[in-house]
């Protein structure tokens, strides 16, 4: 969420004052948040906070320093035969790692690929996924059918009518049923009341 911010400094009593408003282009105000705030910070508050995140920072730099200080002497202690192997093993490290980054991807797609062939959506994705392919698709399997009996009492559901009543639901006789002129209304009334036209 995105705030503006105005500030104005006031000579007399050293204070600033700060506005804060939501962006309204964003779409999700309140009655809360369309309402300004304001809120007066004096010089001595802001250089307290200022303070306090220059601090932080220093010292998450001081201790990234100090470990990368703490390495190097201690490769250079090593000698050139534990560098290499160590140097090495760090190579090696980046490498699995960097494969097992791909093969996660590749999984990803093959797994996007069996969804698309069995017909399910790609919403399944993040549900179905594992380490291995027979993994998929088993999960794959256990869930085709789950979908497909959810879909099916779904479609049932929606299926299933009342009865039609009996007789003339509209109250029309098959002489006013024959009198239609036109012969796409006069077939649907036909249609609609098909009883009147029935013999026995």
């Amino acid at each position: 969420m995105s705030e503006e911010i105005n500030g104005t400094v006031s000579a007399g009593n050293q204070a600033e004052t700060v506005d804060t408003q939501n962006d309204k282009a964003a779409g999700t105000e309140s009655n809360a948040d369309s309402e300004k705030h304001e809120r007066t910070f004096t010089r001595a508050e802001l250089s307290k906070m200022i303070a306090a995140e220059r601090g932080k920072w220093e010292a998450e730099q001081a201790t990234a320093l100090d470990e990368a200080r703490s390495e190097g002497e201690r490769l250079a202690k090593l000698t050139k035969d534990e560098r290499t192997k160590e140097e090495q093993a760090k190579r090696m490290a980046e490498l699995e790692k960097r494969e097992q980054a791909i093969a996660q991807r590749e999984m990803r797609l093959a797994t996007q690929t069996l969804l698309a062939d069995e017909g399910l959506p790609q919403e399944f994705l993040d549900h179905v996924l594992a380490p291995t392919a027979e993994e998929v698709q088993a999960k794959i399997t256990a869930l085709r059918g789950v979908f497909d009996d959810e879909v099916e009492k779904r479609v049932n559901e929606r299926l299933v009518q009342k009865t039609p009543r009996l007789g003339t639901s509209s109250g029309v006789t098959k002489a006013e049923i024959m009198a239609i002129k036109d012969d796409a209304e006069r077939e649907r009334a036909i249609a609609e009341n098909i009883q009147l036209f029935r013999k026995g």
